[in-house]
């Protein structure tokens, strides 16, 4: 590279940097000390993203996408949570370097100058002139859509393999010199897409098989060129899979075992398509003037890709040799133009009830996952710049001087700015209250319970936990499968906590007195060993609860926060037998499982699914054998496999009544609560009368 393209290279750098300062602002004042989100939006949770896959990765050494430190002790896959590997990875680079609170926001500065430059890039591959390229960059990089996400969608900043990737892969298929080492890195760009957020590899998905599409129309008279295309394209898509094989492998094990419900958001947060036209209130200039939104979650209703830009594409539009050339990246962006209006077609807040092809997305696997369709919007204003980048440089060739080709491109620039600019961007401080200092200081594993938060504010107390490092309840992530949310509601101690906190019931005598019996042993299997109450709910009984029905002390209070430390050693011990019936029994009663039943002088729970899930505490390091009582349903012949966490136990055939199962227990291994996997032959409807779909009775469970 000659001393001038470096010079140029080190002015496009500078300039976007610029740039990213400027649309960042106050960011750089404040580098070490806040983060970058709205103080009750979902910037935490990303935060705590970050902090997982380091503790996952370089002191547990374990899989970072699953964790039972979060929704304790049942745990959660995270194929399906906005997990932001990538940056979690680049996180570990970085903090050592800057610190936790840098790192993330370097993380989040990069990701534009990132995005600029592969934008840049793309469009001088794609035969636009420097200047274009630059204002592309520009309007990729500092879109609307991106400064929303500075609300706190970490993950959805990532979109700097968009270009990247498209770069790579164009070049993959079109160049026979270096082919290999393209479709490499094709792949390598796709899966780093991936590991940052399924949603934008989705996006790749779609734009790749779309080019697909459109080169087999033009290419079909020559099979030879078409079947090289086809073939590059096949095996990037492999090598992607590969490398993406242990994000995959979790996904399928998630989706597999458990149910989730269907994301709300993928009907409402289609793009209005006033939206196009209507820049975002938050807009500096624009905003203020005409502004506005069409939905509360101004996050998702952004679609607005600047007056500069859609101008340029419909001068791109009107030009032959402009739709002769450049006619797929027209095509690209009406597709997906059409996909991010959602289901139904709106306009100006208006629903009309007209079907649109989104909707035949929410029946296809996998892509029914995708989670708001006006996020599309962002692969409108992709394929748009490409446009904007080669009509421009066009415009410019019919300018002679250099001069003014510059002073217009920075008119150009200003335009963009002016359109886009949205400061300041939310900051909120990185700190926390002194007890979780506290409690961090404190080496043992156990768990923390915060009320608020047994059910409310998440992200508040995951990212209290990348501070404390302690196990919590409940938390959240981008999907959470059914069984996960009824097991808290249905335990004693949590249910009555929650009931408390919300005003539902009043503290009586009567619920101390239960609970004081029951609370205990829950506390103990849940491992609990702090309470960190917020002084506003001592007024609904909630710390006065507490202390009645645990041995707790007070170990820490201010004015605004009180925490109860419980005393482990007044806890009951771990017990050798359970019994189905017991009140205190759901604790270990995960999922598929009746509420406790009663008949011919036994207790017992009905298996109601094809599986059902134990929670297990050995009570004992030398217990060898798990027993279990269990009767299949009547007329029925029916087989039971059994599996602890990881290791298959064995399967057995149950014969009419009751039948004593013993299975030899592998040694205990690194999880304190284990999980048995029950796996039903048959389940069928249990009578003509009763409609419910049964497979066997569970009566008793003990170790030896």
């Amino acid at each position: 590279m000659t001393g001038k393209r470096v010079g140029s290279a080190m002015t496009l750098l500078l300039l976007y940097v610029a740039l990213t300062f400027v649309f960042t602002f106050p960011l750089v004042s404040f580098f070490g000390t806040h983060h970058v989100g709205e103080d009750a939006g979902d910037a935490r949770t990303y935060l705590w993203n970050m902090w997982w896959v380091d503790k996952a990765l370089t002191e547990l050494h374990t899989n970072p996408f699953e964790t039972d430190f979060i929704f304790y002790p049942l745990g959660i896959g995270l194929s399906l949570h906005t997990l932001g590997f990538s940056q979690g990875l680049e996180f570990i680079l970085l903090k050592s370097l800057l610190g936790d609170v840098a790192a993330a926001n370097a993380i989040l500065m990069v990701s534009f100058v990132a995005s600029a430059l592969g934008m840049y890039a793309l469009a001088r591959y794609l035969g636009a002139p420097a200047l274009g390229a630059f204002l592309a960059g520009m309007a990729f990089a500092f879109c609307p859509y991106r400064l929303a996400r500075l609300a706190g969608h970490y993950d959805l900043l990532g979109t700097e393999w968009i270009p990247l990737y498209t770069l790579v892969f164009l070049k993959a298929v079109r160049d026979d010199r270096h082919g290999l080492s393209l479709v490499g890195g094709a792949a390598v760009l796709a899966a780093a897409c991936g590991y940052t957020t399924l949603t934008y590899l989705a996006f790749l998905t779609l734009l790749t098989a779309l080019f697909l599409l459109w080169e087999t129309a033009r290419l079909a008279p020559s099979p030879r060129p078409l079947g090289a295309l086809v073939g590059r394209s096949a095996a990037i898509g492999l090598v992607a899979a590969t490398l993406l094989l242990p994000l995959l492998l979790q996904l399928g094990e998630d989706l597999s075992s458990w149910s989730y419900p269907a994301y709300p958001g993928s009907d409402r947060y289609g793009a209005d398509l006033a939206a196009y036209a209507m820049p975002g209130p938050k807009q500096n200039l624009l905003g203020a003037s005409w502004g506005g939104s069409f939905d509360r979650n101004l996050t998702e209703a952004i679609a607005f890709p600047g007056y500069l830009l859609l101008f340029m594409v419909g001068a791109a539009l009107a030009s032959r040799p402009m739709r002769r050339q450049y006619g797929f990246w027209m095509v690209a962006a009406g597709f997906f133009f059409i996909l991010s209006l959602g289901s139904t077609l709106k306009i100006a807040g208006w629903e009309l009830g007209i079907p649109l092809p989104f909707a035949l997305f929410q029946k296809l696997p996998l892509l029914e996952h995708l989670r708001a369709p006006s996020r599309f919007s962002l692969l409108v204003v992709f394929c748009g710049a490409v446009l904007l980048a080669v009509t421009w440089g066009r415009w410019m060739e019919r300018v002679s001087q250099p001069l003014w080709r510059g002073l217009l491109t920075a008119g150009a620039a200003g335009i963009l700015v002016a359109e886009y600019l949205a400061i300041p961007i939310p900051l909120f401080p990185a700190s926390v209250a002194p007890v979780y200092h506290q409690i961090a200081e404190e080496k043992e594993d156990y768990t923390v319970v915060e009320i608020p938060g047994v059910e409310q504010v998440p992200g508040r107390l995951m990212y209290h936990q990348t501070v404390h490092g302690k196990r919590i309840l409940i938390g959240t992530a981008a999907r959470v499968p059914r069984e996960k949310m009824d097991y808290y509601f249905g335990l004693p101690l949590i249910r009555p906590l929650v009931d408390l906190r919300r005003g539902r019931i009043p503290l009586s005598e009567e619920l101390i007195q239960q609970q004081r019996e029951l609370a205990p042993a829950v506390a103990a299997f849940l491992n609990i060993r702090y309470f960190v109450v917020d002084r506003a709910f001592a007024k609904r009984g909630v710390l006065d609860f507490l202390e009645r029905v645990l041995p707790v002390e007070r170990a820490y209070q201010d004015r605004e926060t009180v925490a109860l430390r419980v005393r482990p050693e007044a806890l009951p011990p771990d017990p050798w037998k359970i019994d189905p019936g017991s009140e205190d029994s759901r604790m270990h009663f995960e999922s598929g499982w009746s509420r406790p039943e009663e008949a011919e002088g036994r207790r017992f729970r009905w298996a109601n699914g094809e599986r059902s899930t134990l929670l297990l505490r050995r009570p004992a390091d030398d217990v060898r054998e798990l027993v279990v009582e269990i009767a299949p349903l009547d007329r029925t012949q029916q087989m039971v496999g059994a599996r602890l966490d990881d290791t298959w136990l064995g399967e057995a055939s149950l014969s009419s009544g009751w039948n004593e199962l013993r299975w030899t227990l592998p040694p205990r291994g690194t999880r304190r609560v284990e999980r048995l996997w029950l796996r039903w032959s048959d389940v069928r409807q249990a009578s003509e009368r009763d409609a419910r779909r049964l497979a066997a009775r569970v009566a008793g469970i003990r170790f030896e």
